[in-house]
């Protein structure tokens, strides 16, 4: 996927390019029903990420790979991770009364060999080089030394885990035994739009 195309960043594709910064050109409907239909789309979900949205988003997948149990709890256990990042990480949000829900999209792909999930939500440009340099960062590591990265993370004040999304991202590759895939899209000069993809192989 080419970071210059239009709107590559909401179809949550796999893009290991992390340094590219594209302007936004807008959101065109047409252009992601195409990208989708060329692909089995599982789950596509786009709006305020809740408890309840995950709880219901959490059953699809339980029923979707009942007959592959094992597949079904790396993509529930990824899920969940990717999910919280945008409840707990997202800038953008939507307020009904008293009540503030962050945005984010998340979407499940289906490939010949392996799954594709993958999930996007607007950062502060601020926060976005602890984001890419933790991913750099993960993507070194083996598997016992993620391990490792991940017991001294739990061992740090609240304020450091939370910089470039602390444990979650660190619990997802462990579990998808792939590499974060991340793409960065500027939109202007307060945000960016910040998607992971990750690859579960069958």
């Amino acid at each position: 996927m080419n970071l210059d195309e239009p709107n590559s960043n909401f179809a949550f594709l796999s893009v290991n390019n992390t340094q590219n910064h594209t302007m936004d050109t807008g959101f065109n409907l047409f252009d992601y029903y195409h990208l989708t239909r060329q692909r089995e789309v599982m789950i596509a979900y786009k709006g305020p990420i809740t408890d309840v949205i995950m709880s219901e988003i959490s059953r699809d997948i339980r029923t979707k790979f009942a007959n592959v149990p094992k597949i079904g709890r790396k993509i529930f256990s990824i899920f969940i991770e990717l999910a919280q990042n945008i409840l707990y990480y997202s800038a953008e949000e939507v307020r009904f009364g008293d009540y503030v829900d962050r945005v984010g999209g998340i979407i499940l792909l289906e490939y010949s060999d392996h799954y594709a999930l993958a999930c996007g939500n607007l950062v502060e440009n601020a926060n976005v080089q602890d984001l890419v340099d933790n991913c750099h960062k993960i993507n070194s590591l083996d598997k016992d030394s993620l391990r490792e990265y991940k017991r001294e993370q739990r061992i740090k004040p609240s304020s450091e885990k939370s910089k470039g999304a602390g444990i979650g991202l660190i619990h997802v590759a462990i579990t998808a035994e792939s590499p974060l895939e991340i793409n960065v899209q500027e939109l202007n000069e307060q945000f960016s739009f910040f998607s992971l993809t990750v690859k579960i192989y069958k």
